[in-house]
């Protein structure tokens, strides 16, 4: 019996033994799970990733804006030859738009003169065109009609003619303002000059101010002696029906003509194209006229704009406009161009 209870008692401590070394391996294990589970939570500082960035798009620049996008604008158009400016300003202006019509023209984009997304990705790229001006080494004639006194002695209207005109006249007037035609004429013609220059042709005027006395006979004489590649003669009409609008272009014809002809017309009709297209305005033709002095007495090619109608109240609003004239001048260089290309 005695010997039960010492077995029993045996018995009893092992199976504590073992219990004990089970709790033990429980608690060890339970910081391992806990430290394991704590290793697969999130880091709470790991950065959230950074969304991509919304593109800005490139400004629309055009004339009248005025901001530090224009001026460096002006400095890329300056670097790569297309604006020759004293001072970059933040003013978007006739410069300007001429230069990025310029560049548009010679980088084969819509020539509107608004730097918008397309025409800037190109100005700015590396690889940018560099400006290459289309009029170098042509001489263009420019001829602003009339005067501001005429002059009513008479001239022979052809080499050898009995035919005999005014050497000049004063043109006509405003229907309502009175202006006269010759400072419409002059206006356009010098607007037209600096147009003409920044694209590198060389400009021979027959005047540049209106206190002249300079003959038709002598006017197509300047053109003839500087060897002008084209002379264009620049007026504006007035008819007795104040209702008729539009313009028309000129072009010489008759025995006086015959060697300049073909080249003066194929000129004029280029020329009247893209003035029509520039100023929206009314197209009453080209014609060909043999009692013009100053074409019969030209040995070059040579052509005459009448711009539109003073005698129409609304067209002379237009053509004594700052805005119009800007188009007058801008429609007649595009024309010149296509002449040369």
């Amino acid at each position: 019996m005695k010997k039960f209870f010492v077995i029993l008692l045996c018995a009893v401590f092992c199976l504590s033994l073992a219990a004990c070394a089970q709790n033990t391996e429980e608690t060890v294990r339970q910081p391992e799970r806990k430290e394991a589970a704590e290793n697969t939570k999130p880091s709470q500082d790991a950065a959230a990733p950074t969304p991509a960035p919304t593109p800005t798009p490139m400004p629309v620049l055009k004339s009248g804006m005025q901001n530090e996008a224009v001026r460096q604008l002006q400095q890329r158009l300056g670097e790569l030859g297309y604006l020759d400016i004293e001072e970059y300003t933040e003013k978007f202006g006739p410069a300007t738009e001429r230069a990025v019509r310029l560049f548009q023209r010679q980088n084969g984009l819509s020539e509107d003169g608004i730097a918008g997304e397309e025409t800037l990705a190109r100005i700015y790229a590396d690889d940018a065109k560099e400006c290459a001006l289309p009029l170098a080494g042509i001489r263009i004639g420019l001829d602003p009609g009339h005067q501001k006194q005429g002059n009513s002695e008479q001239e022979a209207a052809a080499p050898g003619s009995a035919v005999t005109k005014n050497k000049v006249t004063s043109g006509t007037a405003g229907k309502n303002t009175g202006t006269p035609e010759y400072q419409v004429n002059l206006a356009v013609a010098l607007k037209l000059r600096a147009l003409l220059e920044e694209n590198g042709a060389e400009v021979v005027m027959t005047h540049e101010t209106a206190d002249v006395d300079i003959s038709n006979q002598e006017r197509a004489r300047i053109m003839n002696d500087a060897g002008v590649d084209l002379a264009l003669r620049l007026h504006c009409d007035g008819v007795d029906d104040a209702s008729v609008r539009g313009a028309m272009m000129l072009v010489p014809a008759g025995e006086y003509t015959k060697e300049i002809e073909t080249q003066s017309r194929a000129a004029g009709e280029e020329i009247f194209a893209a003035y029509l297209e520039a100023t929206d305005a009314r197209g009453r033709g080209v014609i060909a006229r043999d009692d013009q002095t100053g074409f019969n007495w030209s040995t070059v090619p040579v052509c005459n704009i009448e711009m539109g109608c003073l005698s129409n109240g609304e067209e002379e609003a237009l053509l004594i406009s700052e805005e119009y004239q800007e188009k007058c001048a801008q429609g007649l260089l595009t024309g010149i161009l296509r002449c040369f290309e």
